[in-house]
């Protein structure tokens, strides 16, 4: 078992917050489904891709210590460089108080969500989403709520339980199988301001 996988990074370096916020580069870090390391060619094989347009990214999610180069092997005469992500899950950290770090957090938000709507997309054209049964894989909603404290505890304990299931899934034993499938999931819990007693905007 990887013990990365297991692993919980924070994200509180202004260069990793600008190396997120960039759906290619959150694309390399979602290519790594399995403990088996990638190297820049495997990496451009599943993006349908050149390796030649990877490098740059490679080379900043390295430099930001979300990529880190595990081992080498063979490929012809020369040598390939293999990669492996420095965590199983990042957590970006925002203080309230750095205007630069909101605004680079926001941009990685923006390029998680930009995926999000591709794949999207994709599923409804392709015929690869079910939409009932156990086996659904496409699920989209949006609700807005007045939570009670109690709420909100548990609504918090429901997404912690989807993260760990997640994280201990991808920590397990990981032979493939034919009934696998590559799923993503983009959680927002979001704060309204304007909506409750003594949140009325001025004017209002």
């Amino acid at each position: 078992m990887n013990n990365r996988r297991n692993k919980t990074k924070t994200v509180d370096r202004p260069d990793q917050r600008v190396a997120l916020a960039s759906p290619l580069r959150l694309e390399i870090l979602g290519l790594f489904t399995l403990d088996d390391p990638l190297s820049i060619a495997d990496m451009a094989i599943l993006m349908g891709r050149t390796a030649g347009s990877l490098y740059h990214h490679v080379g900043l999610l390295e430099k930001a210590d979300l990529l880190r180069r595990v081992g080498t092997r063979p490929k012809g005469k020369r040598y390939e460089a293999l990669f492996q992500p420095t965590a199983g899950r990042y957590e970006v950290e925002v203080p309230a108080d750095e205007e630069e770090a909101i605004t680079q957090a926001v941009k990685a938000m923006s390029s998680a969500f930009r995926m999000t709507e591709r794949d999207l997309e994709a599923a409804l054209r392709d015929g690869t989403a079910r939409r009932e049964g156990d086996g659904r894989n496409l699920f989209v909603g949006r609700v807005h709520l007045r939570a009670t404290p109690d709420m909100l505890a548990a609504i918090n304990g429901h997404v912690e339980a989807i993260m760990d299931l997640l994280q201990a899934a991808a920590a397990g034993p990981n032979a493939p199988t034919e009934d696998d499938q590559h799923l993503s999931l983009t959680l927002a819990l979001l704060p309204l301001k304007g909506r409750g007693r003594g949140d009325t905007p001025k004017g209002g």
